[in-house]
């Protein structure tokens, strides 16, 4: 049977799906209500975890990041001899209490089923969770069910020819084939010069308000922003957040016509280092990578907004205590004022310390 979700069908797509379930029937499927609250999915995911203990049970975590997240309770299952079988986006996390989970990486999509949030099994009783996101796209599979924006409409039965077909239609589902993982990546000439840098840091008495540290780069020369700020996170034991305004403009991850791409950037999460060079970001990609091997809690961020109007949003989303500019800052040309990121502007529009570092 098809189950892909109709195309800009809205919630009613989810009665073509019953329309081309009963087609497949023959007759009309036991469908014991449809469901359209997050947190009732969620509470009935819980209760079919609960009831598959010790069988055999299919969930689809839409990415490998959301498996990892829950990797206990699937751990717990596992030892409880329950036989599971996982599909997400993304390699399988590498959590030693999974190895005897069943893995099935599966190519980003927006409306296939083995992209979907569901679970089913049939024992003791034959039991079946389906949900298909339908909300904003660009948050397709990323933050909890009820985050907001996130908008899910999908069904629960316990018709077994139903939760027969679900088995014997995922089982066939293609996955991306297996690679050879490269060999480890050596740092280079950059990152280990800035480690290094890091190392014979001494500890900052540099007073800051309550909140991450916010950098911005992508723009002058930044190195010595990035590394006060770096140094300032470590000793205050706060989240770096470096802000690449170098993805501003119509170049930037969040409006282009990439299609479906679960590993799209977030507008409102950090990137780690190995996204960012996916992302062309090399420049981010090496601070980053530096932060992590100087063990200092870091991320990156691309700005949905220019200039000030960007900062802006970044203060707020990440409640930024202090924003460390590059030198330049100083005397921004006529493009950054127009951009609202003169110095004085940005003092008198933001919550928290402004820094320019020289």
């Amino acid at each position: 049977m098809d189950w892909t979700y109709p195309e800009n069908s809205g919630e009613s797509g989810i009665f073509e799906i019953g329309r081309r379930l009963s087609e497949a029937l023959g007759r009309v499927p036991d469908v014991t209500r449809f469901l359209y609250d997050a947190r009732e999915m969620l509470n009935t995911t819980r209760e079919i975890e609960k009831a598959a203990r010790g069988n055999r049970l299919f969930t689809g975590f839409q990415t490998s990041a959301k498996l990892e997240a829950e990797a206990s309770r699937y751990v717990a299952l596992l030892k409880a001899d329950t036989k599971i079988t996982v599909f997400a986006v993304g390699p399988k996390p590498s959590d030693t209490g999974l190895k005897g989970l069943k893995y099935r990486q599966v190519p980003p999509a927006l409306r296939e089923l083995a992209n979907q949030w569901f679970l089913l099994t049939d024992g003791p009783e034959a039991l079946a969770f389906i949900s298909y996101e339908i909300g904003d796209s660009k948050r397709f599979g990323r933050g909890g069910a009820a985050t907001r924006g996130k908008k899910f409409v999908g069904f629960v039965t316990d018709d077994k020819a139903v939760v027969r077909l679900l088995f014997k239609d995922l089982s066939r589902v293609p996955t991306v084939p297996p690679t050879t993982p490269p060999p480890p990546r050596r740092s280079s000439a950059s990152v280990r010069s800035l480690v290094t840098a890091l190392s014979r840091s001494q500890t900052t008495k540099e007073e800051v308000e309550p909140g991450n540290i916010l950098v911005a780069i992508g723009r002058g020369k930044d190195r010595k922003a990035f590394l006060r700020g770096a140094i300032l996170a470590r000793s205050k034991k706060r989240t770096l957040v470096l802000i690449d305004r170098g993805a501003e403009g119509f170049m930037g991850p969040h409006g282009d016509l990439r299609g479906d791409d679960a590993l799209r950037p977030p507008r409102d999460g950090l990137i780690d280092d190995w996204l960012a060079r996916r992302e062309g970001r090399n420049s981010l990609a090496d601070y980053l990578e530096a932060a992590r091997l100087a063990g200092i809690k870091a991320g990156g961020w691309f700005p949905t907004r220019t200039g000030g109007d960007g900062i802006r949003e970044a203060t707020r989303i990440f409640v930024g205590s202090v924003l460390m500019l590059p030198a330049e800052a100083a005397k921004p040309g006529l493009a950054e004022r127009l951009r609202g990121m003169s110095t004085d502007q940005l003092k008198k529009t933001l919550p928290c310390k402004v820094v320019v570092v020289k």
